[in-house]
């Protein structure tokens, strides 16, 4: 089982720390924290490990 974590600035200065981690039977969870702010998913099916850019790409859908 895989786990990263990372740290990242967005465009808008804010830091934000990100969190990826590969769990049993295709499952997989990933995080965001900025600001106090916490959000974690977990995903179902994955067809292969996630790299940071998908990671990111799930929490820029909204104003993180």
């Amino acid at each position: 089982m895989r786990y990263e974590s990372w740290t990242t600035t967005s465009p808008d200065g804010k830091t934000v720390r990100f969190a990826y981690k590969e769990l049993s039977d295709g499952v997989a969870g990933i995080s965001a924290k900025t600001d106090g702010r916490f959000v974690m998913i977990l995903q179902r099916n994955i067809r292969a490990p996630l790299t940071r850019e998908q990671v990111e790409a799930v929490f820029q859908q909204d104003e993180f």
